[in-house]
């Protein structure tokens, strides 16, 4: 009698739990997440290289296109050229062209939400590159950067004599890149 009464209390008991958790609403059943996110607590938890409510802007496109460059650096006088931002390998990578107006080598940015980091880089000229921008919009249409934007660029660059230029730090301002 005693292993009946044991029994039908744990079936009821494994009956009460399985009634209970299926009466939870799955907070996911409507969210659908693209490239690859997924979907926890209803919501969308992105890939590396994406972002958006569901996952839905690659990052970098904010990044993409033509800038021009005003800035003056710590051991170099004021300047103003044209870069380029070109999608990189990865999709969460970019690569700059025409940097610092005299590169002749690309420089690789890694995006992440609002900033774009240049991880240290060394070109066959010796010299060396690193630093960090965030960048803003600058219209209120709501066209998420990719038409008008600007990025105020914090950077450091060591020539092959271990002469440093920086931008943004040692009493220089920050470079201004603006589209």
């Amino acid at each position: 009698m005693k292993n009946i009464v044991i029994t039908a209390l744990s079936t009821l008991t494994l009956f009460v739990a399985m009634v209970y958790s299926s009466c939870k609403p799955d907070k996911c059943k409507n969210v659908t997440c693209a490239y690859s996110g997924t979907c926890k607590d209803g919501a969308c938890i992105c890939q590396i290289g994406y972002e958006g409510e569901h996952c839905e802007t690659i990052t970098r496109d904010k990044f993409k296109g033509i800038w021009n460059v005003n800035e003056d650096g710590t051991i170099s006088g004021a300047a103003q050229y044209t870069i380029s931002i070109e999608s990189g390998a990865k999709i969460n990578e970019v690569v700059i062209k025409n940097f610092q107006n005299n590169f002749t080598e690309d420089v690789v940015g890694v995006c992440y939400k609002d900033t774009l980091t240049i991880p240290v880089q060394t070109f066959s000229n010796g010299s060396k590159v690193e630093g960090w921008a965030t960048i803003y919009e600058t219209t209120s249409l709501n066209q998420h950067y990719y038409q008008h934007a600007n990025m105020y660029v914090y950077y450091k660059v060591t020539n092959s004599l271990g002469q440093i230029n920086e931008y943004g730090s040692g009493g220089a301002g920050p470079s201004l890149w603006s589209k």
